[in-house]
């Protein structure tokens, strides 16, 4: 037996060896997953709102108002294309409540109220699903208030944040974003950095992303 253990240890030692070359080939011949970027510009409100995955290799944003009629138009749309993508697409919404739109201010704020208690994406998509409903009631605070409490929200909370300092801040900061990439128009998205100027369908948005997933036409 000890005649035979210098082989054995020389034997085992090309084994661990030949292990290690291998999995040094394998990790050198995966190709590290890209992860998507957003715009330039200023970073807007911190944390963002984002919808997949963060570390997706195709980043999607939307500068979007809720009274905006194209941008209810996009939700079913940025809905399906998330669907679609799975973890290979992140969404992140920035707040654009475009001056001209009386209530959209209000609905924006309700949101960031809503985000606050982790439901924003809930209440996003009640404002957008159920925009005519709270966009033509006599009383929109009283409206949001009640889109607010069928998504399940801390009320007493959700109504303090909504006129609080927090909720003014994020919305500053996105108007600060919006500013500095110049933007006049909503919805405005951006696919992987760079403003998207095709067709808003889901054909449309396909085709931007595919592209930046690099795969053929």
């Amino acid at each position: 037996m000890q005649r035979w253990l210098p082989y054995v240890i020389i034997f085992a030692v090309f084994l661990i060896a030949t292990g290690a070359a291998v999995e040094l080939y394998r990790n050198q011949d995966q190709v590290p997953t890209p992860i998507g970027k957003l715009a330039f510009g200023k970073l807007g409100a911190d944390p963002p709102h984002v919808r997949g995955a963060a570390k997706a290799p195709v980043a999607l944003e939307e500068f979007g108002d809720f009274e905006c009629l194209p941008c209810s138009l996009l939700f079913p749309v940025l809905k399906q294309v998330t669907a679609d993508y799975g973890e290979r697409l992140s969404v992140t919404f920035r707040e654009y409540p475009l001056q001209k739109h009386t209530h959209a201010l209000a609905a924006a704020r309700a949101a960031e109220a809503a985000g606050l208690q982790r439901h924003f994406w809930e209440m996003h998509d009640s404002l957008y699903s159920g925009r005519l409903v709270w966009l033509q009631a006599a009383d929109t605070r009283a409206a949001l208030v009640s889109v607010a409490a069928q998504v399940g929200l801390d009320m007493e909370r959700f109504q303090k944040d909504m006129d609080g300092e927090e909720v003014t801040l994020r919305l500053a900061a996105d108007h600060d974003r919006v500013a500095s990439l110049e933007l006049d128009r909503t919805p405005t998205v951006y696919i992987n950095g760079d403003r998207f100027a095709g067709s808003l369908t889901v054909e449309g948005l396909h085709a931007a992303i595919d592209a930046a997933l690099g795969k053929p036409k």
